[in-house]
């Protein structure tokens, strides 16, 4: 027990049985207001040892309750990850466009063009289908410093488009043994160029001439027994995620990569100035955090991804605005407005929601006092802290009779 003027600590009590609990307020005649948790054999005791006295329930209990309820809702409804398909306005036309745009011949101009285009905000998988280049490419070469042109200036780049593939192996080959003369090891040469290891050693072994068996000959691809109903599942609007699925079903055992850079190819292929879509998995426990959290601190989610999530599912989107309305009121002063949010969150039929409400009806008044009063636990919770700190300070050594006399003396001796 604390005095809410003094803040001191008056006294401690051994138990949270309801008869010894009475009996023990009963020993300070003069309590006039008590700030407590949401415990109705507190409310009782309370009420029968004082029957005047005014009962406010602690806010932070409060919220406590009401979050954790709907936190289990949000568990019930939502998958542990939860997918957002973000939509962007790049079209197939635009994607051909760019091609013809964005021409390189060594690789520094396409590291150029690969900055340029993410600062534009183009999507990494839109940036690697205009230039020809995989997502990973796109990515690495992003990172790259400008004090590195020199390193890239004199590399003509594999995918240059006025080569012929012969000649680009070819010229990737001799730049590989010329930095090889020059003292570079294999590693490095790897790092620099973005090749394997195993691939580098190759080309250093080899006579300088690309040679392909494959050469003139037409590849099978995993995808050739899907690629009709991909084409008509994606005119018809489902997702690469979507259509992957149901390749895979089907018996496909390719990678979903290569089902995105089809459906790519296609797009731009026919000019259907579709929208991209670009997949992404929010966490569950990301959202659950903004029942107690705004969203600036998250940094996880941003608020267009938000947006998605609330137009897609609507029951979370009611918990978020439930919680609101029951922090304004909470904080709000008129507790008149608290009949009508109990009656409206009824409406909505949600077994946890429900919880929550029935405990609050039980104690009615003492959360109506809450949103009246400015008294909380706040006071409460530090001097628990402290006393928590003294009970391992003098762990195994001491019965409850000196651990209270203890803390009554340092509460006295300040």
């Amino acid at each position: 027990m604390i005095n809410i003027q003094t803040r001191k600590i008056i006294d401690i009590l051994e138990s949270r049985d309801y008869e010894e609990v009475k009996e023990w307020l009963k020993t300070f005649p003069n309590i006039e207001i008590v700030s407590r948790d949401g415990s109705i054999t507190y409310n009782k005791a309370i009420k029968d040892a004082h029957p005047k006295s005014i009962q406010v329930s602690d806010r932070f209990h409060i919220l406590k309750n009401l979050t954790d309820y709907c936190k289990k809702y949000i568990k019930r409804i939502l998958n542990r990850k939860v997918e957002v398909e973000k939509l962007e306005n790049t079209s197939g036309q635009e994607i051909l466009k760019l091609k013809e745009k964005y021409k390189f011949e060594t690789k520094w101009e396409l590291i150029l063009r690969v900055k340029e285009l993410r600062d534009l905000k183009y999507k990494v998988n839109d940036i690697a289908s205009i230039l020809g280049v995989g997502n990973k490419t796109v990515i690495n070469y992003s990172k790259i410093h400008p004090k590195d042109k020199e390193k890239y200036d004199t590399i003509t780049n594999i995918k240059a488009k006025s080569l012929d593939i012969s000649t680009r192996k070819e010229t990737l080959i001799n730049n590989v043994k010329d930095l090889n003369s020059k003292g570079k090891s294999m590693r490095k040469i790897a790092e620099d160029m973005f090749l394997d290891r195993r691939t580098v050693k190759k080309y250093l072994e080899s006579d300088g001439k690309w040679h392909h068996e494959s050469t003139g000959v037409k590849r099978e691809s995993k995808l050739d027994n899907y690629k009709n109903l991909i084409k008509k599942m994606h005119i018809n609007g489902s997702s690469s995620k979507e259509i992957y699925v149901q390749i895979k079903e089907q018996g496909y055992s390719g990678s979903d990569s290569l089902v995105r850079k089809f459906i790519t190819d296609f797009r731009a292929e026919t000019l259907e100035g579709e929208e991209t879509v670009d997949i992404k998995y929010i966490k569950r426990n990301d959202l659950i955090s903004l029942l107690y959290k705004p969203l600036e601190k998250i940094k996880t989610i941003t608020s267009e991804e938000l947006d998605i999530i609330l137009n897609k599912y609507k029951q979370y989107k009611v918990i978020l605005e439930t919680i609101k309305e029951f922090k304004e009121i909470l904080f709000g002063k008129d507790n008149t407005k608290l009949k009508i949010w109990i009656e409206k969150s009824k409406a909505l039929n949600i077994r946890e929601l429900n919880s929550f409400i029935t405990g609050i009806k039980r104690d009615i008044e003492a959360v109506n006092n809450a949103i009246t009063y400015e008294y909380s636990n706040g006071l409460a919770e530090g001097k628990i802290n402290k006393i928590k700190v003294i009970k391992r300070i003098m762990y195994g050594r001491c019965s409850f009779d000196t651990l209270r006399n203890k803390i009554l003396k340092l509460e006295n001796s300040t």
